[in-house]
């Protein structure tokens, strides 16, 4: 009985944070509306293209991530590894 009450105020939690979520995504202010030129120019301002540096990285190497996941994963089963058994 009580794991289906905590459960459905879970849910219902859920469903108004998503609602409010949608509302304040899809939410356009009209004074943003009415003024769509200025913004327009605003965004549309040109910057020069930054000069490009020698890169390091490669593209497509995931070998960092690897190694991270090799890590993570001693991190985790070495003391499951050593637990002592009560």
């Amino acid at each position: 009985m009580k794991t289906s009450h905590i459960l459905s105020i879970v849910i219902l939690f859920v469903f108004a944070i998503t609602t409010a979520s949608m509302l304040v995504a899809f939410h356009q202010p009209a004074v943003a509306a009415q003024d769509s030129s200025a913004a327009l120019l605003k965004t549309q301002i040109t910057t020069p293209t930054p000069v490009a540096l020698e890169n390091i990285s490669e593209v497509g190497s995931t070998d960092g991530i690897l190694v991270m996941g090799v890590v993570i994963t001693i991190i985790v089963i070495v003391p499951m590894l050593f637990r002592k058994k009560k």
